[in-house]
């Protein structure tokens, strides 16, 4: 006879799975409909600069949840399509926000986010390594798995920084 918590595990493991098949579809569906053929640096202004380098400190302090508000409010103010830039890195930082919480689910939909929003900016974009933190999270998310949570945790939230490529705030992507 199964006790309440090995059928809670049961549930917990079929609505895992029921999650990720529906989560999969939908980021593909987005995906695909998205046009990244033609990205260019916003306009920044000094407000959106201002909240850009606070998320970046807050990112890698480990503060995740506020680097994603700082980052948000950049996202809300640019209306053109390389505000899904903003939307990666708000994605990379609920993905570490729910690791650093121990949920799963929400750790490997942020980061499928994330990577397929960030990838288009590699190399470099706003000044910051794009290519390094997509190398990183790819790693954290090849790693990922329900039952090693403490352990990634421990490994990959105090790893993961943004790196920024030059001094000037203005730098191009390649």
């Amino acid at each position: 006879m199964m006790n309440h918590e090995g059928s809670f595990d049961i549930l917990n493991s079929l609505f895992d799975i029921r999650h990720f098949s529906i989560s999969m579809g939908t980021i593909e569906r987005k995906r695909r409909a998205t046009d990244l053929s033609n990205l260019t640096e916003p306009a920044m202004s000094a407000e959106d600069w201002e909240d850009f380098h606070r998320g970046v400190v807050l990112f890698n302090s480990g503060q995740f949840w506020e680097s994603h508000e700082a980052w948000e409010q950049i996202w809300k103010r640019h209306p053109e399509t390389s505000r899904i830039f903003f939307q990666g890195l708000i994605q990379a930082a609920a993905a570490l926000h729910q690791l650093q919480r121990g949920i799963f689910h929400g750790v490997d939909k942020h980061l499928r986010n994330a990577l397929w929003k960030l990838r288009p900016f590699q190399p470099a974009f706003l000044g910051l390594n794009v290519q390094h933190l997509v190398a990183t999270l790819e790693r954290c998310h090849a790693e990922l798995d329900k039952s090693r949570i403490p352990e990634i945790r421990k490994r990959w939230v105090s790893k993961i920084k943004m790196v920024t490529v030059a001094e000037s705030p203005r730098e191009t992507r390649s």
